[in-house]
C-alpha cells in the first residue's frame, strides 16, 4: 500500500485518505448497492467470492457484484454528490470497511449483449509499465480502457464469448511506461456479458 501511494501521490491521490485507495492489484473486490439511492459502495480490499456470499449486509443493501479488477491500482477522489475532493464516506460491515464510490445512471437502451451506462464517480487508474491491455473503442470512436476483466453476480448466465456491438473495435496496447489515467465523471461504463467491463472515455 506505502509503495503504490509514495509512486502515485504527486499525481493523483492523498495517502491519508485511506478509504479512497484501491490496492491488492489484480484481484477480486466486492461491490453492494443502497437501494434508496442506487449509490455502489466498493470494498478498497481483495475479497473473496466465499466471503462475499456469507457477508451480512445491513438492511437497505443488496449484493452488486464482484469482479477482478483490470488496473494495478485506482483511487478516488470523492464520493459522488460531494462538492470538494475528500476522504469518501465509508461503511463498515463485519470488519470490512466499504467505500461510496459511484452512482450509477439509467442503462443506454439499444445493446443486446451488454451493459451501458453513465455513472457518477471520480476515479483515476493506474496500468503498470510492461503490461499489454485491452483498448475498446466505442461507436463513438472514443477509447476507453478496461475496469474488470471478470465479474461474478451481475449476470445471471455469463457468456463465454464477448460479442461486441456495430461498430465497436478492440485493440492491445503495450505500455512502455505507467499509464495513469482519470476516468471523466459521468463515466460512461459498458459490462460485457462475458465479465469484461470498460470506462472512458479517455485519451491513451
Amino acid at each position: 500500500m506505502d509503495n503504490i501511494k509514495n509512486q502515485l501521490l504527486a499525481q493523483i491521490g492523498n495517502s491519508d485518505w485511506e478509504p479512497n485507495w484501491t490496492v491488492g492489484g489484480m484481484d477480486w473486490f466486492a461491490e453492494i448497492r443502497q437501494n434508496s439511492t442506487g449509490e455502489v459502495w466498493l470494498c478498497q480490499r481483495p475479497f473473496t467470492k466465499e466471503a462475499f456470499a456469507k457477508l451480512q449486509l445491513p438492511t437497505g443493501f443488496s449484493r452488486t457484484g464482484i469482479g477482478r479488477a483490470a488496473h494495478d491500482a485506482a483511487y478516488f477522489r470523492r464520493s459522488p454528490g460531494a462538492k470538494v475532493d475528500g476522504p469518501l464516506d465509508t461503511l463498515e460491515i463485519e470488519g470490512w470497511i466499504f467505500s461510496r464510490v459511484a452512482k450509477p445512471g439509467m442503462l443506454e437502451p439499444g445493446f443486446v449483449d451488454a451493459i451501458v451506462l453513465l455513472v457518477d464517480k471520480y476515479h483515476i487508474v493506474q496500468f503498470k509499465a510492461g503490461r499489454t491491455i485491452e483498448i475498446l473503442t466505442m461507436e463513438d470512436g472514443q477509447d476507453y480502457v478496461p475496469n474488470v476483466t471478470e465479474l461474478s453476480g451481475m449476470f445471471h448466465k455469463p457468456m463465454k464469448e464477448r460479442l461486441l456491438p456495430k461498430g465497436w473495435t478492440i485493440r492491445n496496447e503495450t505500455l512502455h511506461q505507467d499509464l495513469i489515467v482519470e476516468i471523466p465523471c459521468p463515466a460512461r461504463v459498458c459490462f460485457f456479458k462475458s465479465g469484461h467491463g470498460f470506462h472512458g472515455p479517455v485519451v491513451i
